[in-house]
């Protein structure tokens, strides 16, 4: 949307940069175009504080308005006298206060009753940017000027209190218009001066009451043709560049509300943009053509007969103003052309130079218990009553008459549908309900009810319904109009053209008694607004509307959600075995890219038994052909059409790992590739066709550029000197040879289309067949695109992610921390978070306005349980919903008014809160903003400190040993050796005993016989003493034992009896008396028949026996483990023993834990302390510390900032330098001025004299005159 946006006034600065015409420079960009306008306006507003009206709301001045409530309905109005051209709006708060406005919304009109509100590219109402404080100056722009009389502000968010001081910006507005009665037109001749161009801009500003009308129109003879009209008061633009194919744009709605509305219309090849009311619509002119050539007339206003590409056939009623073609004022050439008595081409048909406003006076019923009391004429027994309305509303009264006899007659709306209501004297009360279509479309309707004896005629849109019964009535005095009687509930919407037997009257000249109530009815003017326009559901869902709110149905798009906004279908293949059971295949649609603007595609999904999952996309030509009779090289031709479309494709191809097509060709005297040839000379008869495209030079299972089939590449072809099978000349009659293998080359995949030849004719032996199966994509680089979050002040900062009006995030994440936060950002005020809490909760928290919200999904699974969890969040214009593993999902309801977008302007923080608190620990994978794949491990490659590239936790290096399981913690791990023999922290530290001669260990089953075929038994220990007893079991059931001994001769010595024969095994090949740790391990398979013992490190050993078939080789009924001795024995092992298991049991760990069970226990002499047996615990090194870096600088920024704090300093010392050097001059001619003395011969008396002469005779000869003087040295 934003880079159309930019074209569109990109095309139309720079048209009027190059354009000398004053007058189109000025339309939109006159940079002069900006005087202050509230100077000499008058202001007014909905409520304000007491000497602080809105006569004080001018910017700079001492005083501010400030509203008297603080809610959404203060307004402050501008008006400026006269209509205006405005480019520019600035706002401050009140002076020296924390009372400013935040946001606001803006809307204008020419008359003071009707106001267009000013909305955004998209559609939505635009909110401006206002204050972040009581002084500063915040200034918007109007990309498109505003021409208005009249400017209301509607503050949206503000701080402390709404206070304002506001000035607009802009010029005196010319208008040059035409007006058109429905029979008018202006002709423009084309034959001299054709149109020929590339590009060309459009724009004009119209206004009228009538829903369709041709505005626009013309068309050249090489079929090129443009028309614009107005059809159920939406605006809709058909073109045709000459392909005989045309391209349908439609913007705009309630268009036929007699405002003016501003057209634009800019081209630039084939991308075309259509604008009214700065909503804006773009799109793609179809064809092959670029240029509009257009030599014949140019209609404006309307056409003299039907034409291509018209979908109305009235001309327009209204006024258009300022029409320009590209440069060419095209009302006011008129104009001149007329005046100066040389229209040249211009032609014009009962048009006026002005706009009158028409007879109609709409009225709007804002409220549904707003209604009209119209009188009539009572007692007579005819009745006639008409009007027009135009509604959103399912349900509404709009007609009510009570007779003077008993009974009423009512027409009112139910579900759409106009229906009436009569109850007359001695008859049931009757429901007549002739129209099917329904009527709260938006649109204006005529409606007409007329009544005499035993008629009751209703006509609607001019389709008359007449019924026919005994009718008798008296009228009343009095209609109701719109409500006043219930049910059903009053009507909202609009009326016009209200008569009442006859008689209309305008409703302006309403009593106030003839109407309720004063603020819920609106004259002159109909204030509707279509919410369903542009529309708000998204992937095609159809949108509803009542006056209040908007609401999508999405049956049948794939999406769900309040705007249709979430796919209800499967990433993947790989996302669809994520969340549920799977069997071997399974037929399912994927949505690729989710929320994204790619519809979902079926497949086939094959799961495989190991892992691999394939993915299938179908196409139209699986079957196997038969090609005959098409001699030429590529003759044959078969396109191929998938069950998706290319983008799909290559979506799917993308994040696929790997994919493939198999390809064959079966050939009988049909050659394929035409091989061996040179690169130069290859001339195939037959080859495949890539999805770009591109004609590709091997066949399936060769390498690109090959120019081979597979038997080429592998040197097997049937005939050695060629490279295909099909290509050998001495094949036998009837025999058919093949050349077939897999494409795996993703650029290239799927075919796009196969060509054959060189299978001759059909009375001949030559012949093909060949067959393509579908597209095979293996596994989804999505869920592999993981990184771990390895410790919990650690972030990726994505780039600022706009949710605006409506977005979504999806990703899968698994930890086992129980409170962390997953992702963050925010803005001035608004923000998202998203965390879970204690484990089995996810909670979104989000601000847009002045209220936090949030919701929350409760599992009955933990999420913290170190499995994958699915995601998503979706905030759109009416709720905010969170789904979590595809199935649980919560929502809440947001504002209905005003409609805000979230103003975020951080970065998007993965991991933590922006100030790196709460911290998540674990993985995420496969995280989609707005159905687009974020790369995560892209970040991680980048080094970035506690971020690690997959999914890769602490107990993936199996830090706990001795089968000891590791609890992951992802920035640490914790070792649970309740399933060993061990303890400690990562289960290395020894569970042993020293035992006396005397010492015995004795653990009872106490009922819990067991049986085994397959034990498995461990024993460490040290001793010196080169005989005694370790460990032995009994069953005096079964009179069955095993018993683990050390020899006298210091050997290590096994004998049992499993109730087959007595054996006994002896591991001679070591002395296990001479103190060192020996660590034994003894068990069995082969069902039982095969013993094998494990001794240190030494090779293991296997003894097997021959079981009797009479006999099994079960050691049955288990009763007593005994360690040390048993209760037969005098004296036992004398030493120190540890890791004593048996299957599951421990029980030397069970001895001497803190409540020991009762069936362990020590029944020697004196008390057994634990030992670890001098076997030191083993432990890792320690991990190196990460410290996290300061944070980013800009390093060009500080020099920038380094330079500039140097050319400051340096200015400051020569400003010091010079100021020394005058204060040393001042100094130094100060210092040197000398008051001195000096002798004179000058005579006494001679001071006065007039010349020397009569100095000397008045002079009288005396001593030496000192005399004092200045002078500098």
């Amino acid at each position: 949307m934003m880079s159309g946006f930019v074209y569109y006034f990109f095309v139309l600065l720079s048209y009027s940069i190059t354009n000398s015409d004053a007058d189109s420079v000025r339309y939109y960009y006159d940079y002069e175009c900006n005087e202050p306008l509230v100077v000499n306006a008058k202001l007014t507003a909905t409520s304000s504080l007491r000497e602080r009206g809105p006569e004080n709301a001018k910017l700079y001045g001492l005083n501010a308005w400030t509203a008297s409530e603080n809610d959404f309905d203060q307004q402050l109005v501008i008006d400026l006298g006269s209509v205006k051209n405005i480019t520019r709006v600035a706002t401050q708060g009140r002076a020296h206060s924390q009372e400013f406005v935040q946001e606001y919304h803006i809307s204008y009109g020419s008359n003071g009753l009707d106001y267009v509100q000013y909305k955004a590219a998209g559609g939505e109402v635009k909110m401006f940017e206002g204050n972040h404080d009581g002084n500063t100056i915040q200034k918007n722009e109007f990309e498109v000027p505003i021409i208005a009389q009249y400017i209301r502000i509607n503050p949206m968010r503000w701080r402390d209190k709404i206070s304002m001081r506001v000035e607009v910006y802009g010029c005196d507005y010319v208008a040059d218009t035409l007006y058109f009665n429905g029979s008018s037109l202006v002709k423009m001749d084309l034959l001299r001066d054709p149109i020929s161009a590339s590009r060309e801009v459009i724009r004009f500003r119209f206004k009228t009451s009538a829903a369709s009308g041709a505005l626009m129109y013309s068309r050249g003879t090489q079929g090129d043709y443009l028309a614009l009209q107005l059809r159920d008061n939406r605006l809709v633009l058909n073109i045709d560049l000459g392909s005989r194919t045309s391209t349908s744009l439609s913007v705009g709605s309630l268009l036929d509300d007699n405002i003016w509305h501003d057209v634009v219309i800019s081209r630039n090849r084939r991308e075309v943009i259509f604008s009214v009311d700065r909503v804006i619509v773009q799109d793609r002119i179809k064809g092959e053509f670029s240029r509009l050539n257009l030599n014949r007339a140019f209609y404006i206003g309307g056409v003299p007969n039907f034409q291509e590409g018209l979908v109305v056939n009235q001309n327009f009623t209204g006024c258009i103003e300022n029409m320009y073609l590209n440069a060419t004022n095209v009302i006011q050439d008129l104009r001149l052309g007329y005046e100066s008595g040389e229209p040249f081409k211009f032609q014009k048909v009962n048009t006026l130079y002005a706009c009158p406003e028409p007879p109609v006076v709409p009225i709007t019923f804002l409220k549904e218990g707003s209604y009209a009391k119209l009188k009539g004429y009572s007692g007579g027994n005819t009745l006639n009553i008409s009007l027009e309305f135009r509604t959103y509303e399912n349900h509404g009264l709009l007609i009510f008459h009570k007779f003077n006899t008993e009974g009423h007659v009512k027409v009112y709306i139910e579900e759409g549908r106009v229906k009436v209501e009569l109850e007359i004297p001695g008859s049931p009360k009757v429901k007549l309900d002739n129209y099917a279509e329904e009527f709260n479309d938006g649109r204006w309707h005529a409606l007409m009810l007329t009544m005499a004896t035993d008629t009751l005629t209703l006509a609607v849109d001019y389709r008359p319904v007449k019924t026919t019964k005994k009718l008798r009535f008296m009228t009343g005095s009095y209609y109701l109009i719109a409500g006043g009687k219930a049910p059903p509930r009053g009507f909202i919407g609009c009326m016009r053209k209200i008569a009442v037997d006859g008689n209309y009257r305008q409703p302006t000249d309403w009593k106030k008694e003839e109407y309720c109530c004063q603020n819920e009815v609106v004259f002159d003017a109909c204030q509707m607004i279509d919410r369903c326009n542009p529309n708000p559901c998204e992937h095609g869902g159809v949108c509803t509307q009542t006056a209040d709110e908007f609401s999508c149905n999405c049956q049948g798009t794939g999406y769900a959600g309040a705007v249709c906004h979430t796919s209800i279908h499967p990433l993947s293949c790989q996302a669809y075995k994520n969340v549920q059971a799977v069997s071997r295949s399974a037929e399912i649609y994927i949505d690729v890219d989710g929320s994204g603007p790619l519809a979902a595609f079926p497949v086939t999904c094959e799961f495989y038994s190991d892992g691999r999952i394939m993915t299938a996309v179908q196409h139209s030509s699986s079957q196997n052909t038969v090609v005959d009779g098409y001699q030429e090289p590529g003759s044959f031709r078969q396109d191929i059409i998938y069950d998706a479309s290319r983008q799909q494709l290559e979506a799917l191809l993308n994040r696929s790992t790997s994919c493939m097509q198999h390809l064959e060709y079966m050939c009988k005297h049909s050659r394929l590739l035409n091989s061996p040839s040179e690169e130069s000379s290859f001339h195939p008869f037959a080859w495949w066709v890539s999805r770009a495209g591109q004609r590709m030079d091997y066949w399936a299972g060769a390498t690109p550029g090959s120019r081979m089939c597979q038997c080429g590449v592998l040197g097997a072809c049937a005939d050695p000197t060629k490279w295909c099978n099909c290509d050998a000349e001495h094949a036998r009659p009837d025999e058919f040879q093949v050349d077939g293998g897999e494409i795996t080359e993703k650029e290239f995949l799927p075919v796009k289309q196969l060509r054959f030849g060189d299978t001759g004719s059909h009375l001949d032996e030559k012949e093909g067949r060949y067959t393509l199966g579908p597209l095979l994509c293996e596994g989804d680089d999505l869920f592999s695109n993981a990184v771990t979050f390895r410790i919990s002040d650690a972030i990726i900062t994505l780039p600022m992610f706009d949710l605006g009006h409506s977005g979504d995030i999806y990703f899968e994440f698994k930890t086992t921390r129980e409170n962390a936060v997953l992702l963050h950002s925010k803005g001035p005020q608004d923000y998202i978070k998203l965390s879970i809490i204690g484990g089995d909760q996810l909670q979104f928290q989000f601000q847009v306005g002045d209220t936090p919200l949030g919701v929350s999904v409760e599992t009955s699974n933990r999420l913290a349980d170190n499995n994958w969890h699915s995601v998503s969040i979706e905030r759109n214009r009416k709720e905010a919903r969170v789904v979590v593993d595809g199935a649980l999902k919560n929502e809440i309801r947001t504002a209905k008014e005003p409609v805000r977008a979230l103003a975020l302007t951080t970065g998007l923080a993965l991991g933590a809160a922006l100030d790196r608190k709460d911290g998540f620990v674990g993985c995420m994978r496969a995280l989609l903003l707005n159905g687009r794949p974020v790369d995560l491990r892209a970040y991680a490659r980048r080094g970035m400190y506690g971020i690690s590239e997959g999914c890769v936790g602490k107990c993936s290096s199996s830090p706990c040993l001795n089968n000891g399981t590791c609890l992951e913690g992802y920035d640490s791990y914790n070792c649970d050796c309740r399933w060993t023999a061990f303890k400690g922290p990562i289960c290395a530290d020894e569970i042993g005993v020293n035992l006396r001669p005397n010492s015995i260990i004795k653990y009872d089953f106490l009922g819990s016989w067991r049986s085994t075929i397959a034990e498995k038994i461990r024993v460490g220990f040290t001793t010196t003493n080169p005989k005694g007893f370790l460990l032995g079991f009994y069953s005096n059931i079964s009179g069955e034992y095993l018993t683990l001994m050390v020899s006298n001769s210091g050997h290590l010595r096994v004998i049992f009896d499993f109730g087959f024969e007595r054996r006994e095994i002896i591991f001679k090949g070591k002395h296990f008396a001479l103190g060192q740790y020996h660590d034994i391990r003894l068990s069995r398979k082969n069902s039982g028949a095969t013993m094998v013992l494990q001794v240190d490190n030494y090779e293991t050993q296997e003894f097997s026996f021959d079981i009797k078939d009479s006999a099994d080789a079960q050691f049955n009924n288990i009763q007593y483990m005994y360690i040390g001795r048993n209760e037969s024995m005098n004296e036992g092992f004398v030493g120190c023993v540890s890791r004593v298991e048996f299957d599951d049991i421990y029980p030397l760990k069970l001895l001497f834990q803190q409540d020991p069970p009762p069936n362990v226990r020590s029944l020697g002499g004196g008390v057994l302390n634990e030992d670890f047996c001098g076997v030191e615990p083993v432990t890792h090194p320690p991990e190196p510390l990460e410290t996290r870096p300061p944070p980013d600088v800009d390093l060009q920024h500080e020099l920038d900032y380094h330079k500039t704090d140097e050319a400051i300093l340096g200015t400051v010392l020569a400003f010091i330098f010079l100021l020394l050097i005058v204060v040393a001059i001042v100094l130094v001619r100060a210092l040197s001025r000398h008051k001195g003395e000096y002798l004179t011969q000058e005579e006494r008396g001679a001071d006065g004299a007039a010349d020397p002469d009569a100095a000397a005779l008045a002079a009288a000869t005396g001593p030496r005159v000192t005399k004092r003087r200045e002078f500098f040295i």
